[in-house]
């Protein structure tokens, strides 16, 4: 956080789109399909989302196991978990619901092919 300069929500949001986006553009040779590829890059936001908060209580779950997580430290990280998470869900629901990021015009061709 001090090497960036932002605040931990803002780089919670900025890790979140950044694995949603990177996801879907190296699962792209793997899956050709859009949506499938959306969903799996959605799986790995969370999963990436749950393995950091494992890691911030990790302390307290070794030491009294997972009851021990206060409400104090559950209420950060459903904040966290939300903050990493959301914009990417949002991405998700727009392009699978709505025609918003889809291209209303054909592709042309620049230069005719001479017969």
């Amino acid at each position: 956080m001090n090497v960036t300069g932002l605040d931990r929500d803002a780089l919670h949001i900025y890790v979140g789109i950044s694995v949603y986006l990177l996801s879907l553009i190296l699962l792209r040779p793997i899956f050709r399909k859009y949506s499938i590829r959306s969903f799996i890059a959605l799986i790995m936001v969370t999963g990436i989302a749950l393995l950091g908060e494992y890691l911030d209580n990790r302390h307290i779950i070794t030491e009294l196991g997972i009851s021990g997580i206060g409400s104090v430290e559950l209420r950060a990280s459903i904040h966290d978990l939300i903050n990493t998470c959301l914009l990417s869900y949002v991405l998700y629901a727009l392009t699978l619901w709505t025609k918003i990021f889809q291209s209303i015009t054909k592709p042309t061709r620049l230069l005719k092919q001479r017969p």
